[in-house]
């Protein structure tokens, strides 16, 4: 969703006609007159018009606030449902623990881990060992 209030440079509480005069204000900088056969300007005065079409009609504007917000807000949810709550959410950490002889995230406090697990070897592991593992879904 693009950012009108950015576009204009201008912020959510700004009123008409500070949006007018930031509109105005950027406009000549990028109008075909002033900006020439630059296209990187022309793209910028599309946007402009584009951003101050919705934020200059009061009506328009309160639907674009109204849909960013909620827009926002998914965004944000999805944010935290994506981050890992824990660095044991890694796949393989047990693989990269006997490898590297420490968990991802915890660093030397894992060399400190006294508890013994069943069929696991202590210390790190043989670089020969992780090396053939790779290999072992191949046979």
């Amino acid at each position: 969703m693009k950012d009108y209030y950015r576009i204009l440079n201008v912020s959510e509480t700004a009123s008409e006609e500070q949006i007018k005069k930031a509109y105005r204000r950027l406009a000549k900088e990028c109008h075909p007159d002033a900006a020439g056969d630059d296209p990187q300007k022309e793209q910028r005065m599309y946007e402009l018009q584009e951003a101050y079409e919705i934020l200059g009609d009061p009506e328009k504007k309160k639907a674009y606030d109204s849909k960013r917000n909620s827009f926002s807000e998914k965004k944000q949810a999805k944010k935290q449902e994506d981050s890992p709550q824990d660095s044991q959410d890694i796949s393989d950490a047990g693989a990269f623990e006997r490898f590297f002889g420490f968990q991802p995230g915890k660093g030397m406090e894992t060399y400190q881990h006294k508890k013994k697990e069943p069929g696991r070897q202590n210390g790190p592991m043989k670089p020969e060992e992780r090396f053939a593992s790779f290999f072992e879904h191949i046979r």
